[in-house]
């Protein structure tokens, strides 16, 4: 994986959302495993490696991430904290508001890239998650 043309390609997520957490998981032995995410004040990396490490996510416990996996599409939520899909997980890094794009390779979901919104909500438009996907479409040759 090329680490500099994703950071490119969350550069470019974070100028068509405005949210600065952004991070791609590898979706593998029935859970994501973070690979890389951008360094900010609300969550570094290596709280964000050390979270994950402790609280693993596994797609079977997991709403959004199992119907994601079954049927692939960007999903929004715009008020974590007022959402049922919403995973206690969430709430361990302080995230708001949350745009899932699924990685696709075939028909297969390889991966996720996530935009968080962490110390505010962010009300995602469909205008900004088209943009988001055709994104990373452009770059799944990275994954």
């Amino acid at each position: 994986m090329n680490s500099e043309r994703l950071n490119h390609l969350f550069a470019l997520l974070s100028e068509a959302t405005g949210v600065l957490d952004i991070a791609y998981h590898r979706v593998a032995d029935g859970r994501i495993n973070p690979v890389l995410k951008t360094n900010t004040d609300a969550l570094g990396i290596e709280r964000w490696k050390s979270v994950h490490a402790q609280s693993p996510v596994y797609i079977a416990h997991d709403i959004l991430l199992a119907d994601l996996v079954r049927e692939p599409r960007a999903m929004a939520i715009q008020d974590v904290k007022n959402d049922s899909r919403s995973s206690e997980e969430f709430f361990l890094f302080g995230i708001d508001s949350l745009l899932i794009i699924p990685v696709l390779k075939g028909a297969t979901v390889e991966g996720i890239v996530v935009v968080a919104s962490i110390g505010q909500l962010h009300e995602f438009s469909e205008q900004e998650i088209a943009n988001a996907e055709r994104l990373v479409e452009q770059y799944i040759d990275i994954f």
